[in-house]
């Protein structure tokens, strides 16, 4: 339980909101890429051109997309260790939250006006602080980008940061186009990220086969414990305002009992 809040950020992850920006995107992907109509004469569905490139180049694409778009939500639920995980991040360029959960310890995160805002439940301050502070326990705490604690917790909840944690390794290779989320999608397989902290096993990032480019799903498999483990993470809510604001009340984490 010491590594939850690292475990977390290794397994998640992360607008311009009007119709110009998706129009710049369309014109940058389709400068460098060829596309097609994804209907035939006869009304059947045809493969687009865009599944046919290269995975860097789907890749690629997807990333200019995902920063068009400014905004999304990343979600993940699965089985750590015998324990019950699960994560929802609403990010953004420069505000976010992510919500997190492993056994019976919970935490919320928020990232606004460079400053990261905590409220955990006394089973996440000992799991992230390796102390107990219960007293401490379900209150905003303020962490300044000058404390130690803040580069940890801000981690994978800022856009930038969170498509850091996207991109497959090493050579990559594409997949048939199939089905998820309603939408036609290929995928693009590698080694895992190194942000994700797989010692090995594959990465798969299955991408919108139509416009906007954008990820939709990350499927990484890995030995844990010698036991296959699939961790699943969903991209939704592209271009979504979530309106992530400063809690009302913090209190600065100089004046808890939390390590500084």
């Amino acid at each position: 339980m010491r590594a939850y809040r690292h475990t977390s950020d290794q397994l998640a992850r992360r607008a311009l909101r009007t119709a110009t920006p998706r129009l710049i995107v369309a014109a940058v992907i389709m400068s460098g890429l060829t596309f097609v109509s994804s209907l035939n004469h006869a009304g059947a569905v045809t493969i687009p051109a865009f599944a046919n490139e290269s995975g860097q180049k789907i890749m690629s694409a997807a990333m200019t997309a995902a920063r068009v778009q400014g905004s999304f939500t990343s979600s993940s639920a699965t089985t750590i260790s015998g324990q019950a995980y699960a994560e929802v991040t609403n990010s953004s360029a420069t505000t976010g939250q992510q919500s997190l959960s492993l056994g019976n310890a919970k935490s919320v995160v928020r990232v606004v006006g460079g400053v990261v805002y905590i409220d955990d439940d006394a089973a996440a301050i000992q799991a992230q602080f390796g102390v107990s502070a219960p007293n401490d326990a379900n209150k905003w705490i303020a962490i300044p980008s000058t404390n130690s604690n803040f580069v940890r917790f801000n981690s994978g909840i800022l856009l930038a940061s969170t498509l850091s944690e996207v991109t497959p390794g090493g050579t990559l290779r594409t997949t048939k186009t199939s089905t998820l989320q309603h939408k036609l999608v290929v995928g693009v397989t590698g080694k895992p990220n190194i942000h994700l902290g797989l010692a090995s096993g594959t990465e798969t990032v299955y991408v919108a086969a139509t416009l906007p480019h954008v990820p939709v799903e990350l499927v990484a498999t890995d030995a844990v414990q010698g036991q296959q483990e699939t961790f699943v993470i969903t991209f939704t809510n592209w271009g979504k305002n979530f309106h992530v604001t400063k809690p009302a009340a913090s209190i600065p984490i100089s004046t808890t009992k939390l390590p500084n």
